[in-house]
């Protein structure tokens, strides 16, 4: 999943940020309940449900597939260690965690399967505690199991922050800014460009500075929202939808305002103020 529609400064304390939302909007009948990190500690989970605990990790850098499955085996270690330490134990009941089936390591995404491996071991290891000692690790049930979520596990509550416009998101600069080649437009779509272009400056020839800058500009902005909406697509598909609709919508809008309006040379106004109006639309139901 791209990320990126999150900001350009996604790191350990944003990725909790947006772990958190997703699981308060997937698990809020479940009782979800966040554990903030106080001086007291955060009792080794991120929050949790009337049957599941959740940690989150986010790389702090670029690593290599093995050093990033290092980094999670350690992670993962550590985490389920305070999980059935007797003294974390104790924290854990009094925050009222209890029937726990599930405990969570959520990151972004993962590359070698020995992490599986590794959670197939860990879950073991903590089955076998509490078959020794069922009176302390009495919130864990009896089918408790490790697993590893990844970002593309919460793609609908995902989609659904972006269309409410939560966490502050915006769409990455970096997408916007990024280069686009201009020769890999097809020929139709360019011919197409051009004699919308036309239509919106009235007589002008081709060989006129102003045209060809427009031409490029508006096959730019083409070729952008195709690499937009074909992640939208993929990642996204309810704000694709959204997105898509609204397209349409004006379309119909140019269309039929500039071909039955019979003095042809106001085609620029009209073209520039549905413009202004649809890139409202979008700011106001899509951050951007």
């Amino acid at each position: 999943m791209n990320l990126s529609f999150f900001g350009d400064n996604m790191d350990g304390e944003r990725w909790e940020e947006l772990c958190d939302s997703c699981y308060r909007i997937r698990y809020q009948e479940d009782g979800y309940q966040k554990v903030p990190a106080t001086a007291n500690g955060d009792a080794g989970i991120e929050g949790f449900t009337n049957r599941l605990v959740y940690q989150c990790y986010y790389p702090e850098g670029e690593y290599s597939d093995q050093q990033w499955y290092e980094k999670l085996r350690t992670k993962l270690t550590k985490d389920i260690g305070k999980f059935v330490d007797e003294e974390y134990a104790d924290k854990l009941k009094s925050l009222g965690v209890k029937n726990i089936t599930e405990w969570h390591l959520v990151v972004p995404s993962y590359r070698d399967k020995r992490i599986l491996e590794h959670a197939k071991t860990k879950t073991d290891m903590v089955l076998e505690k509490k078959k020794e000692k069922p009176d302390i690790y009495s919130y864990i049930e009896d089918n408790f199991i490790i697993r590893i979520k990844v970002a593309d596990d919460f793609k609908a509550e995902m989609s659904q922050l972006i269309r409410n416009s939560c966490l502050d998101i915006k769409l990455n600069s970096a997408i916007k800014d990024a280069e686009v080649d201009l020769s890999k437009c097809e020929s139709v779509k360019v011919e197409n460009i051009k004699r919308k272009v036309k239509a919106v400056m009235g007589n002008v020839e081709e060989s006129d500075e102003h045209y060809i800058e427009l031409v490029n500009t508006y096959i730019e902005f083409y070729m952008r929202g195709i690499e937009l909406m074909k992640i939208f697509s993929r990642d996204f598909p309810e704000v694709y939808g959204d997105i898509n609709e609204l397209l349409l919508a004006y379309k119909k809008k140019v269309y039929s305002k500039t071909m039955f309006n019979p003095n042809k040379s106001m085609n620029a106004t009209i073209f520039n103020e549905i413009v202004e109006e649809f890139g409202g639309r979008l700011e106001k139901e899509l951050p951007v």
